[in-house]
């Protein structure tokens, strides 16, 4: 049987042609190669609708070494791209995963487009995620104590603090307790206004991008869990700069590629995330904030406790052999319990040159 396929950049045509090849596979079975080669029809069609390719976010570089293929589902759409991209998404990397030959940064490209990933976050709906505040609070506030004595900051409500992606605020609360001034920004609609909610703080709805803050206006800036989200990481970074005063201090966790988490688990490093586009070692961090005017002062592994319970849920994604232990731990009612836990997380302390 003869037949001629005509592909076209309307994502209803190009979804009868597939429907029109998936029947024609079923009723007329083909060997496994011509299956594989119309998986590979698919994901072309995915990456020149729903992707943007990009050079190395911090050196500019177009060459680059293949860490990991891309395996995106097939039939992915923009619907569900918004349904499964929030920030706290625990859905598995499908984009490929690269290393500039250049500047050894690793990121993903090509990556789904900026546009939808931003979508995304701003609808970004997460109850579970809120539920760990209590413990996440706790977190920062030994991390704000150590950092007050280590830099003798001030705890009289001088010091003006921005974390910029602050979720369900659990940062803001933690700095606000511990002395200091506090704004945070939040492009989950649903989050902000939870964080509000629940502390009475000064939560921006939106992008850092889009707030009208004045220059040097700010002591302290966090990225807490969101750097690796950044569609525009170095735009973010240069903004950060121009908001802090002078010496002011920059506050960065992130997954540390270089880790030795990350060596050990493999392709189940639960960082692994399709929502997570930028990977950092010490090293290209640290380039990374430098060429935007920081001086790196220290980087650290960054402990933090959330309930034990919520801890096996999130692994059992990677290690599915944590799936019954998760029921078993809340059968002896020990999911409440506090776990403080490392796999692979670093915090950076900057400040502004």
């Amino acid at each position: 049987m003869n037949f001629t396929i005509k592909l076209t950049s309307s994502e209803n045509s190009f979804s009868m042609c597939k429907n029109t090849i998936l029947f024609f596979l079923v009723a007329n079975p083909l060997p496994t190669i011509f299956i594989a080669i119309f998986n590979d029809l698919m994901e072309t069609n995915l990456s020149t609708e729903l992707t943007e390719t990009l050079a190395c976010p911090l050196c500019g570089a177009n060459c680059f070494t293949v860490m990991k293929p891309s395996n995106y589902p097939i039939g992915l759409t923009h619907d569900n791209i918004v349904k499964i991209y929030s920030a706290s998404s625990d859905r598995g990397l499908f984009d490929q995963l690269v290393k500039c030959r250049e500047c050894s940064l690793v990121y993903l490209n090509p990556r789904i487009k900026a546009e939808f990933i931003l979508e995304s976050y701003s609808r970004a709906v997460d109850p579970t995620f809120i539920q760990q505040n209590s413990q996440r609070i706790k977190t920062f506030k030994r991390i704000l104590n150590r950092l007050i004595h280590r830099f003798s900051l001030k705890t009289d409500g001088r010091l003006v603090t921005l974390d910029i992606g602050c979720a369900g605020g659990a940062f803001p609360k933690a700095a606000s307790d511990c002395g200091f001034k506090v704004v945070g920004v939040e492009p989950s609609v649903w989050l902000a206004e939870q964080a509000r909610n629940l502390y009475g703080l000064d939560i921006r709805t939106g992008t850092l991008l889009a707030q009208d803050f004045r220059e040097n206006s700010f002591d302290i800036i966090t990225l807490w869990d969101v750097i690796e989200h950044l569609t525009n990481p170095g735009q973010i970074v240069e903004k950060v700069h121009h908001l802090l005063k002078d010496e002011g201090i920059f506050i960065v966790n992130y997954p540390d590629y270089n880790s030795l988490a990350r060596k050990l688990l493999g392709n189940n490093w639960p960082f692994f995330l399709s929502v997570h586009l930028i990977y950092f070692t010490p090293q290209t961090i640290t380039n990374f904030l430098g060429k935007y005017g920081f001086e790196v002062i220290e980087i650290r592994s960054h402990w933090q406790t959330l309930e034990f319970g919520y801890v096996l849920q999130r692994a059992a994604v990677n290690f599915k052999v944590f799936g019954p232990v998760v029921d078993f731990v809340k059968l002896l009612k020990m999911d409440k319990l506090p776990m403080t836990y490392n796999v692979g997380q670093s915090l950076l302390v900057a400040r502004k040159k």
